[in-house]
């Protein structure tokens, strides 16, 4: 194993197919050669499975992902909070699952993996989550129409990244996930900015998203690195 990339908030949409056609570029052209690929949530602007269904726009990305897997490249998926609900379905799909806070060793190092580092900034916030991971609501939520459902959660997976928050300069330790103790690298989804910080000899990284900076991190023996995905239409043909 010579190569590892992690990447998440894709957001993809179906009003927005240009997010997507871009992602499959760099599977083709980048994840094709690493030996493993995490993806930190948010892959989806809502990803729901309504009786066995998911969007249909979103097969094609999908499908894209299971060709990695057929060709020998261990794909993770780590649910964020648009796309919770898509854990089992891509697991059938032969994408392997993991769990917020999770820690792998790579390379020899202890990395450990979330979707947001930080907890619930609010109130509201926190009662969101509990709804949306709720069975009885989830099930609940199934037994809508098929397109209603889809439209009206689209609708309100665009009100939630309007009310996201930037990762902050100045933070307190409370609020923060639990950090195991013998973490060494820390990644993370969600906080929509490429960052990389020191933080109590732990080194943080935030993967930034793929609708604007199309950033993703590579890990090799020798280290880690943030790059940008170069958007080329002639190299994506």
């Amino acid at each position: 194993m010579k190569r590892v990339l992690f990447a998440s908030d894709l957001h993809a949409r179906p009003d927005k197919p240009e997010r997507e056609e871009i992602f499959k570029c760099f599977l083709k052209k980048e994840a094709l050669s690493c030996d493993k690929l995490y993806l930190l949530g948010d892959l989806f602007e809502f990803g729901f499975v309504f009786r066995g269904r998911v969007l249909p726009a979103y097969e094609p990305l999908i499908e894209e992902i299971a060709e990695l897997i057929r060709k020998g490249i261990e794909v993770f998926f780590l649910a964020g909070n648009h796309d919770l609900w898509m854990a089992e379905y891509l697991r059938k799909r032969g994408l392997r699952i993991v769990h917020d806070g999770e820690v792998h060793e790579v390379f020899g190092r202890r990395v450990q993996l979330f979707h947001g580092l930080l907890r619930e900034p609010d109130s509201l916030s926190r009662l969101t989550a509990r709804i949306m991971q709720n069975p009885t609501s989830v099930w609940l939520y199934s037994l809508l129409p098929y397109r209603l459902g889809f439209s009206l959660a689209l609708k309100a997976a665009h009100l939630s990244r309007e009310r996201h928050v930037r990762f902050p300069r100045v933070f307190y330790s409370s609020s923060l996930k639990p950090i195991d103790p013998s973490t060494q690298i820390i990644i993370s989804g969600h906080h929509h900015e490429p960052l990389c910080f020191a933080y109590r000899n732990r080194e943080f990284y935030s993967l930034g998203e793929w609708f604007s900076r199309f950033t993703y991190l590579e890990m090799t023996p020798s280290g880690l690195e943030l790059k940008a995905f170069r958007v080329d239409a002639l190299l994506c043909k």
